[in-house]
């Protein structure tokens, strides 16, 4: 197809721009649409930014476990390419998570928690109260230790997508925002696809990308069937003020990501509330409550921000990573709670593929294949 794009990726968040990145600094040329304005709820716009594999080992499924600390590897290297081609920082950070323990039931979960990870090779470290204090001096008196896990990172998600949009628009693939798909056809070489409104040519690309996140089963179709991939609300606190702690501080009610500039993270609710938007008074005072717990000083911050947005979660939470049943559409999407953390490791599988290479079978559990499966096993 003569002048046609190798990519066009449906869904402009950190996953459709890691892969718009990724395909464009191999040489390839992609576009990238979105059917909704710049931010506008979607999960990346209001992560926290936590890239913490270690953190959540007791609850991951071995397989995302796996492709966790893949990405997690890959993110150094990420964030320098896309730094140097965007000129603009992430917020990348490797200062670790502290896990503060508030009593005794909080020790006894750490310690499963420690016994998890090492069974798993990874690295975390029980501290003393006096440790712990020592660490992070503005903790509550009454934390009596805490567990530390030195290889969890973090990013500024707000950063980082900026950047990637800065870095593809620099290869000369601007974003076209508030842009939907009307229809598409399929031709020898891939597809040719008409956007609702547009007064411009239609668009030739061998391959489509569906990265949509909590939208995907609205971006366009395809002729197949839905994921049922279904949007998980999530409310965020914003504060600001004089910074009071180094590392991502959590708990199991909560976690607490400080920023270089002052600003501190509090997060976050899951709701299965559909498309409600609304923050509410609960999962303000709940999430201010139980960071208040570990870090009092919060009371004196500035409140600047609650942030709502929808994590994308497939029937079984885990990612979608793959090619559908018409080989050129390649699903991107289900990222749940760890898109931010998941984004190099799925841009690099996603250009992989789009370059004809064989899905590897660090990929087989989340193939789209998987959800069509078991819905007819519930049938």
């Amino acid at each position: 197809m003569t002048g046609a794009y190798d990519a066009l990726i449906v869904g402009a968040g950190v996953i459709g721009l890691s892969i718009a990145f990724e395909l464009s600094r191999r040489g390839r040329s992609v576009q990238v649409i979105d059917a909704r304005g710049i931010g506008d709820g979607r999960a990346s716009s209001v992560a926290a930014g936590m890239l913490g594999p270690a953190s959540e080992a007791e609850i991951a499924e071995p397989a995302v476990l796996g492709l966790q600390l893949d990405s997690l590897r890959r993110y150094p290297e990420f964030v320098a390419a896309v730094e140097a081609a965007s000129g603009s920082p992430c917020g990348y950070r490797a200062d670790g998570t502290l896990w503060p323990a508030r009593h005794r039931d909080d020790e006894l979960q750490l310690e499963h928690l420690r016994q998890v990870q090492r069974d798993r090779g990874l690295d975390a470290r029980w501290l003393t109260a006096s440790e712990t204090a020592r660490l992070e001096p503005a903790l509550a008196p009454r934390v009596i230790g805490g567990l530390l896990v030195p290889g969890d990172h973090q990013v500024d998600p707000r950063k980082l997508t900026a950047a990637l949009q800065e870095a593809v628009a620099a290869s000369g693939n601007p974003v076209r925002w508030n842009t939907a798909i009307e229809r598409h056809e399929e031709t020898p070489d891939g597809f040719r696809v008409r956007c609702a409104g547009a007064d411009g040519p239609d668009i030739a690309a061998r391959h489509i990308v569906v990265a949509a996140g909590a939208w995907t089963d609205e971006a366009g179709g395809f002729g197949l069937p839905p994921l049922g991939v279904r949007p998980v609300k999530g409310q965020l606190l914003r504060l600001r003020g004089e910074p009071l702690a180094d590392h991502v501080l959590r708990t199991p009610d909560a976690y607490i990501i400080p920023r270089a500039d002052g600003e501190l993270l509090i997060g976050a609710t899951e709701e299965e509330q559909g498309w409600d938007d609304e923050p509410t008074a609960g999962g303000v005072l709940d999430q201010l409550r139980y960071a208040w717990e570990v870090l009092p000083g919060i009371y004196d911050l500035k409140f600047s921000e609650v942030s709502v947005g929808f994590r994308p979660a497939a029937a079984d939470n885990m990612p979608v990573i793959g090619r559908s049943e018409r080989e050129r559409i390649i699903y991107a999407t289900g990222h749940y709670r760890h898109g931010i953390l998941l984004a190099p490791a799925t841009a690099w599988h996603a250009a992989n593929l789009i370059e004809g290479g064989d899905a590897p079978d660090a990929l087989r559990p989340f193939a789209p294949q998987r959800l069509a499966a078991g819905r007819e096993a519930t049938a």
